[in-house]
């Protein structure tokens, strides 16, 4: 990894290109390629990574060796000098088996199948290391799928939001079994059935609420807050996320009893519970679902806000050839990312970089030319807020978060650098990625 100093590569980002502005894109493309440079050498061995950051799962996607991967594997289509850095991320993942099979796509066991399958150049890239994770995958996706099938068969309405999202629940699962389709097709069918029924309604005490409708509060001790529960239309944890992955399958031509008709209902869920604006919020409380109250919109991110459900939204457009759905997501996302609100930092999650790569996965498949201005603004946000003298270049953290304001050095791909360069290198290029990485955000 080069040198960290001022003297050493702090100096050759400033140097690199000129200092951006939001009407010069080719100057604001040239600096993140330099910055997305400096940040893979910051991030290239393995062993000085995880013991610089301060939050670290060596077999997390989010957080850990997967997520760290998932970069140098984008990275390496253009120049395989990264291949042997992928290598030496995947290892130290592995150094940590057996471990259990984690709960959801962001940790454990699916967390490196993810990372291993994304890398992937040939089919028998990471073959036998894929081979030993895929039963323990596919136990890991059973298991989840049965705790709720016995959730329905006694009778208890609602589930818990983390069984179903994205980052540990059903989701997340089905999206990498999606991916990995050809090894794992029954147990797909089985868990896309399984998610259909989040688009029914249920009927708690007699009264209609949504089939996603969580019988406990949105984040960790929050349920005293939320004593009936509440609705979430947040990405990574709510309705937005079932949807992505539903449509993705339905895209993918997933042969799923009553697959068209829950993409068409949660669809129709989402767009009946917007702002008067035409955004989203965060998530509502049952009483105020109940009487048809919707809160302000939440605040601008993948993980929740205006921007993530757009990016469901538009997909469902596509998959079921609604262009009016598709209008309607992007007019959303500009007048939300014309204003951002309450961003928290520069990752993926719920910061800057998450609106870049929102925003460019949404102009390409809109081809809608409001979105090229906001795409150079929000470049030139993330790249204002690097700072060489930190370990990964950007602080990770804000309100609401477990660091506090801006304390975090974080490595990896949700809140931390390899994120923030995958978002930066998609920008630079100005081109999709090369590999599925964002697979795990469900923007494809």
């Amino acid at each position: 990894m080069t040198d960290a100093t001022p003297g050493g590569l702090r100096s050759r980002a400033r140097a690199a290109a000129p200092e951006p502005t939001a009407t010069d894109p080719a100057a604001l493309r040239s600096r993140a390629a330099a910055v997305v440079a400096e940040l893979a050498d910051r991030l290239a061995d393995p062993r000085r990574v995880a013991s610089a950051a301060d939050e670290w799962s060596a077999l997390g996607l989010g957080n850990g060796h997967p997520g760290v991967a998932l970069l140098f594997a984008e990275l390496a289509h253009r120049d395989p000098a990264h291949r042997p850095t992928v290598h030496a991320h995947l290892a130290a993942a592995v150094a940590q088996l057996p471990a259990t099979a984690g709960r959801g796509l962001y940790t454990g066991v699916p967390a490196l199948a993810f990372a291993a399958h994304t890398a992937r150049r040939t089919p028998e890239d990471y073959a036998g290391l894929l081979s030993r994770l895929d039963p323990a995958l596919e136990r890991a996706a059973r298991t989840l799928l049965d705790r709720d099938r016995a959730r329905l068969a006694e009778r208890r309405d609602g589930a818990h939001f983390s069984a179903y999202d994205l980052t540990t629940g059903l989701a997340g699962y089905a999206r990498l079994l999606l991916a990995r389709r050809s090894e794992h097709g029954g147990v797909l069918g089985e868990v896309l059935a399984h998610l259909t029924r989040f688009a029914e309604p249920l009927w708690p005490a007699g009264r209609r609420v949504p089939g996603w409708w969580s019988p406990g509060g949105p984040t960790l001790g929050s349920d005293g807050d939320y004593p009936h529960g509440h609705v979430n239309f947040g990405l990574a944890h709510g309705a937005p996320g079932i949807l992505a992955v539903l449509a993705a399958a339905l895209r993918a031509g997933v042969p799923v009893p009553g697959l068209r008709a829950a993409v068409t209902g949660l669809g129709e869920q989402l767009l009946a519970h917007r702002t008067a604006d035409g955004r989203w919020p965060a998530v509502i409380p049952l009483p105020e679902f109940l009487a048809g109250t919707v809160p302000e919109p939440g605040g601008s991110g993948w993980c929740y806000g205006t921007p993530g459900v757009a990016g469901a939204l538009s997909q469902a457009a596509e998959a079921l050839g609604r262009s009016d759905w598709g209008r309607t997501a992007v007019d959303a996302a500009v007048l939300d990312l014309a204003a951002p609100r309450a961003v928290v930092d520069t990752g993926l999650c719920h910061g800057w970089a998450g609106l870049l790569h929102l925003c460019g996965v949404l102009a390409r498949t809109s081809a809608d030319p409001r979105l090229a201005g906001q795409r150079d603004r929000l470049a030139a946000r993330v790249l204002d807020a690097y700072d060489p003298r930190l370990p990964f270049g950007f602080r990770a953290g804000g309100p609401g978060t477990p660091h506090g304001p801006g304390t975090g050095h974080h490595a990896g791909m949700l809140t931390g650098a390899a994120g923030i360069a995958l978002a930066l290198h998609a920008y630079a290029t100005d081109a999709p990625p090369a590999t599925d990485w964002d697979l795990a955000l469900a923007l494809r």
